[in-house]
């Protein structure tokens, strides 16, 4: 039989110490039971996984282009504003075989004026014979009329000097009085004649000679008074 008893009188077995039949004081502070939560799986570490190699870059080469024909535009129609709007309207047209004939056009052609003279031939009424230089034994024929002596290539005679002037002098004979005249024509170095300036006109001679700069020409008459050409270009 037990002997032992607690604080309450209640026996109790000699080994324990807290008797199982007194309330329990609550002196103690409640010890939290913490029950194990379920484990939560962690993530497996990443396996290096092979990637394969990239292929290689093809680069393509650009091919040019085929020519291209434009197509033919067809030309620009008037717009509905600018054609005619009352083509309804317009006057019927009679047929070809009701048409009324017009008379051709009249054309004007120039006809060429006949002259009612023709100009009177210039006879040769003597000579001019180079004495000197390039011209030494050439003769240059002498016509009725005006004669125009000078460097120029378009004069009667041409005096080819640096000292003769472009149109020099006028050699004229005029057949009514049968008279050879030469005439200065304000040239720069002057006209001789026998080696006397002629100032501005002298009356030329059988033989004289002529001198322009540096040529000298003697002057060979074909007509004198007694000798000329007539109106029917006959010597007499």
């Amino acid at each position: 039989m037990a002997d032992k008893r607690c604080a309450n009188g209640h026996f109790i077995d000699e080994s324990w110490d807290l008797c199982p039949y007194c309330p329990v004081e609550n002196v103690e502070p409640d010890i939290p039971i913490v029950r194990p939560t379920r484990a939560v799986p962690q993530p497996e570490p990443a396996r290096a996984v092979a990637v394969p190699p990239a292929p290689p870059i093809r680069r393509e080469v650009p091919q040019p282009l085929p020519a291209v024909v434009p197509a033919a535009i067809p030309p620009p129609t008037a717009p509905v504003s600018a054609q005619p709007a009352a083509t309804a309207a317009a006057p019927p047209v009679a047929p070809v075989a009701d048409r009324p004939s017009t008379p051709p056009m009249e054309r004007t052609i120039a006809v060429p004026k006949m002259e009612t003279g023709a100009a009177a031939k210039r006879y040769v009424v003597g000579w001019l014979v180079g004495l000197n230089g390039a011209l030494r034994g050439e003769s240059y024929a002498v016509r009725i009329g005006r004669n125009v002596l000078g460097r120029d290539k378009k004069s009667d005679i041409v005096v080819n000097d640096d000292q003769a002037s472009a149109h020099h002098a006028d050699l004229v004979f005029r057949p009514e009085e049968r008279r050879f005249i030469l005439m200065d024509h304000n040239s720069t170095n002057g006209t001789y004649v026998n080696e006397s300036e002629i100032e501005p006109r002298r009356d030329l001679a059988g033989k004289d000679v002529i001198r322009i700069g540096s040529h000298r020409f003697l002057f060979m008459p074909l007509c004198h008074d007694g000798f000329y050409w007539d109106d029917e270009g006959a010597l007499k």
